[in-house]
């Protein structure tokens, strides 16, 4: 593992933790209600087991719910958590504008709330405490950045480029997107050509990859696919393999990144099917945020934004990270 990533976590991760005795005292017995889209995800499968696991060993009492993606179930959760007068609510929410009458009801109940994997608008900062996790327009970057040296690697002048996205209600996934197109946009010969909500999904998303490859076969065909999970990149894999198409920089084929990374990608990148993902890793932002919990319950204000760094990978640092992102 490379020494600024060690040390950059290393540090990060000292300065999130919060020693002594006092602490475990302070975090005894409160009551933590855990919300997740879809604990099915292995991105949200991950964190919060993670984020429960620690929080328990600190002595909170931890209920994890997932909505699958429903925001109206979610606000329902929401509503029983300020019934039952728990302590505080850690949420990754399915929709932004959804979600705003349920966090307004929690501030009113005096509930503390903090947000993980995806910020909210800051229209309504004052509805949460504090967001836990990654920059996702770093995260957009480094996707087009990778998109644009893997093209480049392969000698393409010219390419068209397709987008498969998370769930596109969320705003992280509107922030990457942005951010990605930002990007692309400084090499006018590089298009995106279509962008498409793959809902997190890996049969989704190979679905979303087929149909696209089969519409611009006749327009000269796809160049490169952006598929903003791992998992998503595995359908975009399997779509593109089971269309008898090149790919790979290798094989001056299909150049598929992604932005956060998985056991799946980490496979990828080595065999040459994927260019390249991105350090969003569960299970460290997951702990990040168990500390931070604990420092609050131990009188600690928190910075309305606590960022985890993240990182690009590629076959050329891939060993690097893939303890870490194998989870």
């Amino acid at each position: 593992m490379s020494m600024r990533y060690v040390m950059g976590l290393f540090a990060f991760l000292l300065a999130s933790l919060v020693l002594g005795g006092d602490t475990i005292a302070a975090a005894e017995g409160k009551r933590v209600m855990l919300l997740g889209t879809a604990n099915t995800n292995p991105y949200i499968g991950a964190w919060t087991a993670s984020f429960a696991k620690v929080v328990t060993q600190a002595g909170m009492k931890v209920t994890n719910l997932s909505s699958n993606y429903d925001a109206a179930v979610q606000s329902q959760q929401i509503d029983d958590a300020i019934a039952q007068k728990f302590d505080m609510i850690v949420l990754c929410y399915v929709n932004d504008q959804a979600i705003v009458p349920a966090l307004t009801r929690a501030k009113a109940a005096g509930i503390p709330v903090i947000l993980w994997a995806t910020p909210i608008k800051k229209d309504y900062e004052e509805l949460f405490t504090s967001y836990v996790g990654t920059d996702h327009s770093e995260l957009g970057r480094i996707a087009g950045e990778n998109m644009v040296k893997g093209l480049a690697a392969e000698g393409k002048t010219k390419a068209q480029v397709i987008a498969v996205t998370g769930l596109a209600q969320q705003i992280h996934v509107a922030t990457r997107i942005e951010a990605f197109k930002a990007v692309i946009a400084k090499h006018p010969a590089i298009e995106l050509v279509a962008v498409e909500d793959g809902k997190w999904n890996t049969a989704l998303s190979e679905k979303i990859t087929g149909e696209l490859l089969v519409r611009f076969s006749a327009r000269g065909g796809v160049d490169g696919i952006f598929a903003m999970a791992d998992n998503q990149a595995t359908g975009s894999i399997q779509a593109v393999e089971s269309a008898g198409l090149k790919l790979g920089v290798a094989d001056k084929g299909i150049v598929i990144v992604a932005s956060n990374c998985m056991k799946d990608g980490i496979v990828h990148i080595n065999s040459g099917q994927q260019y390249s993902t991105a350090t969003q890793i569960p299970t460290e932002e997951a702990q990040v945020a168990a500390n931070k919990v604990s420092a609050y319950f131990n009188g600690q204000k928190l910075n309305k934004y606590e960022m985890v760094p993240v990182y690009g990978i590629t076959k050329e640092n891939v060993g690097q990270f893939a303890a870490g992102c194998s989870y």
